[in-house]
Order: C-alpha cells, then sequence, then structure tokens
C-alpha cells in the first residue's frame, strides 16, 4: 500500500506541534530533528555584538541549544504557514509568543525549511532558516517580519516563493 504524500500545511503544523512541544517539556532532545547537514542559529549576537552564527550538525547544535538553558518554556503560537518549494521540501513561517524561565512572553518569528529523509512520504528532518525574537515588546508584527528577512536572506530581492500559472 503506498502512502499518499500530506499537504505541506499538514506536515509544517505536525512539525511545529511536535517541536514547540518538545521545547516545552524536554529542550535537551531537540537536536534530534536534526541530522548531519542542519544548521542551527538563534538569532542574538554574539560576544563581539555581531549577529550570532549558525552551528552545523547535531552535535553542536545540541551543545547550542544546552548553551540557551530553556527551562519552562511556554509557547503561544498565533500562525504557521508552509508552502512547498523545489525537491519536495516544505518551507513552515511560524509566529508567536515565547517565554523562556517563566519570564514575560516575547514575540518571534521562526522559519524553517523541512527537507524529505529517504523516500518515507511523511519523514522529513529540519533545516532551519531563522529564528527572531524581538526584545521590544511594542514592536509591530510588520516590523518583525521585515527583520526577520532581512537577517536570513541578506541581498534577496525574492522573498516569497512566486505562483506559477499552470
Amino acid at each position: 500500500m503506498v502512502m499518499e504524500k500530506p499537504s505541506p500545511l499538514l506536515v509544517g503544523r505536525e512539525f511545529v506541534r511536535q517541536y514547540y512541544t518538545l521545547l516545552n517539556r524536554v529542550p535537551d532532545m531537540l537536536h534530534r530533528f536534526y541530522v548531519k547537514k542542519s544548521s542551527y542559529a538563534h538569532g542574538g549576537l554574539d560576544s563581539n555584538g555581531k549577529p550570532a552564527d549558525a552551528v552545523y550538525g547535531q552535535k553542536e547544535i545540541h551543545r547550542k541549544v544546552m548553551l540557551q538553558n530553556f527551562t519552562n518554556c511556554h509557547t503561544k503560537i498565533h500562525h504557521v504557514d508552509a508552502y512547498a518549494t523545489q525537491n519536495d521540501r516544505v518551507v513552515v513561517q511560524v509566529m508567536g509568543l515565547l517565554s523562556n524561565n517563566n519570564q514575560a512572553l516575547w514575540r518571534f518569528m521562526q522559519t524553517f525549511v523541512l527537507a524529505p529523509e529517504g523516500s518515507t512520504a511523511n519523514k522529513f528532518y529540519w533545516e532551519p532558516v531563522s529564528y527572531t525574537q524581538e526584545d521590544k515588546p511594542e514592536l509591530h508584527w510588520k516590523k518583525l517580519l521585515l527583520r526577520m528577512c532581512r537577517r536570513a536572506l541578506p541581498g534577496s530581492r525574492q522573498m516569497w516563493p512566486q505562483h506559477r500559472k499552470t
């Protein structure tokens, strides 16, 4: 029996549900969403005041996640969008509020690229593109989206997939 390929939105929503549930319950297991070719960048600045570099591979990603000391994380997801791209990948954008260690909720946006893992129709691994957490609660969503896109796609003019007429 051949399994039908799930829609991009179904894949995206299920991934978001699993990821943020794990972040809340056992953040030290987040690295299991990654494979050797995955990268992870968590916004913010390094010790020199420059945008923090991405880390690569499951071990380095685990180390980076553990340094962020996620404790009692709570997330309110406001919006999930997902689109199919080339090579059966799915781009997922998430907007919501995140609290770590019982702190106040902060706006965040996260973009993922989910790539198929093997020939199974419903198994994906994560290729994160960007994460932006806003440290100014009064910032409007549109400004946050623009800032996130600039970080994720420096020098790029096209931010969204083109819709083609078939």
